[in-house]
């Protein structure tokens, strides 16, 4: 199993239950498998049911894991894969919110209804996962000293760009989300952060590029945007979520961790 970059030496999640939204490609599928790797069981929930299980599959069958469907914008979907969970694990430790959709255009350009889809799967999904498994995260905060909730926003939450209005706006908010959560919930041993990606090689990005005119040139220009001169994979992400996710970094809590290869920074 390759799961990229700053492997640890020690299982950090044995004996741990870890959720995944969005978990059947991308970004989400890495961090399955970074758990996976170190011990956790873990749920991986994707409105895509074929690719959590997949996941799933890749995360290796000794690992007593769950795939199920969700649809993060609807609250019975995520009532019912919450249910699943809890018969499957009895409690959750960590939550990873990271399903979400990119959708181009200025407001001109979008129509309100697209615009409420941005919003319902990258601010609603959240919000609504996030309170719909806030009793077993608090029930296993209580009974091991601590748990973790870290959303998938992005760079375009803390910085923006043309052409993106829906998804930087959707992504602002989860930043901002995320720092009310931490202070909500700081007393009760629960951490809330996320995580803010800049340009990331998954299935997203690729369907960008298959907008272009010129796919290769797109590619090209792309890569050498940071300042490292190269595109980051889900691993890098994943690495990040783990260490937000883990007991090293408990007096972390409100951040907004950014992976951009300098990006933000230039």
């Amino acid at each position: 199993m390759n799961i990229g970059p700053g492997k640890p030496s020690a299982r950090r999640f044995a004996g741990k239950d870890c959720i995944v939204t969005g978990g059947g490609s991308g970004i989400g599928r890495a961090v399955a498998l970074r758990f996976a790797s170190e011990g956790a069981r873990v749920a991986i929930l994707d409105i895509n049911i074929e690719g959590a299980r997949e996941t799933l599959e890749m995360c290796g069958s000794d690992r007593q894991g769950l795939a199920a469907s969700i649809d993060v914008r609807s609250e019975a979907s995520v009532i019912e894969a919450a249910a699943q969970v809890e018969e499957a694990f009895d409690g959750v430790d960590v939550l990873v919110n990271n399903a979400g959709i990119e959708i181009l255009g200025t407001i001109e350009e979008t129509p309100p209804d697209v615009w409420d889809e941005v919003m319902a799967v990258n601010l609603r999904g959240p919000y609504l996962t996030s309170r719909v498994f806030l009793p077993q995260l608090l029930t296993r905060a209580k009974a091991n000293g601590g748990a973790a909730i870290v959303h998938n926003a992005s760079l375009m939450g803390q910085v923006s760009t043309t052409g993106l209005a829906a998804y930087c706006a959707s992504k602002a908010g989860l930043v901002s989300l995320t720092r009310s959560m931490a202070l909500d919930f700081a007393t009760q041993n629960l951490r809330v952060n996320c995580v803010c990606p800049g340009i990331i090689h998954t299935p997203m990005l690729e369907r960008r590029f298959d907008l272009q005119p010129d796919r290769a040139e797109a590619y090209r220009k792309t890569s050498q945007r940071p300042p490292v001169h190269y595109i980051g994979n889900p691993e890098d992400v994943a690495a990040a979520i783990a260490y937000l996710a883990a007991e090293e970094s408990r007096f972390v809590t409100g951040s907004a961790l950014t992976i951009d290869g300098g990006v933000g920074a230039a």
